[in-house]
């Protein structure tokens, strides 16, 4: 993947701090803002492999490489890992919606508010 011009996904909530850990104070993160990116792996249900992955943003501070969480298997037998992706930077915002507008629809506002596109500095690692 050409980190150069390509982007992904990212949502601004969940981390290896937990996955409804919000880092971001109000308004945050803006278009060029530096951003450490995370990956969030699914790597089997009920322990049948898979291959799942989100990408979760945190301030920069907090950037690394390689596996940070030990793969962590859940009573309903899913296996998930945290890993550390690098940095990038954002070129699309997540948008700001009124009230009405986020209860019209809840699942395409919450998507619009909490996620963004950010243009990594190198190119992802894949999933293990």
């Amino acid at each position: 993947m050409g980190a150069q011009t390509d982007t992904i996904t990212a949502k601004i909530h969940g981390n290896p701090l937990g996955i409804d850990n919000n880092p971001w104070p109000d308004g945050h993160p803006v278009e060029g803002e530096r951003v450490a990116i995370f990956a969030f792996d699914v790597r089997s249900v009920d322990g049948s492999a898979a291959d799942l992955r989100t990408y979760h943003l945190t301030p920069v501070d907090r950037a690394g490489e390689g596996p940070v969480t030990a793969p962590q298997v859940t009573p309903q037998g899913t296996t998930t890992q945290w890993t550390a992706c690098g940095t990038g930077t954002v070129v699309r915002a997540p948008d700001e919606l009124g009230v009405e507008e986020s209860q019209m629809d809840p699942v395409a506002a919450a998507e619009k508010m909490f996620q963004c596109q950010v243009r990594p500095d190198a190119p992802l690692p894949s999933p293990q």
